[in-house]
């Protein structure tokens, strides 16, 4: 590290470094989750998991593993959600 850059780190707080490393972990858990999420639906040329579930319905393609896929899905859905929130959260905290 040159000594502008570790000027620059003494001036950061901890805190502030922990908030931008929780930030970090944060944004990469919603980018894996998303890419886990797109290559479930590419699968089965699905916009979205309800549509897999429909597809399952209408017979279109097999219950298993399309099923297991579908939910899969909801759950990687879901935690993007839950991701977001927790990272407003901590934007609202600093």
């Amino acid at each position: 590290m040159d000594c502008a850059s570790e000027a620059t780190q003494s001036l950061i707080s901890p805190h502030v470094r922990g908030v931008e490393m929780e930030t970090f972990l944060l944004l990469s858990k919603i980018s894996e989750e998303k890419e886990l999420l797109k290559s479930t639906l590419n699968k089965y040329n699905a916009k979205n998991p309800v549509a897999i579930e429909k597809m399952i319905e209408q017979g279109k393609i097999d219950e298993h593993p399309a099923y297991e896929d579908y939910l899969s899905a909801l759950s990687y859905e879901q935690n993007i959600k839950d991701l977001k929130k927790i990272l407003d959260d901590l934007v609202k905290r600093i």
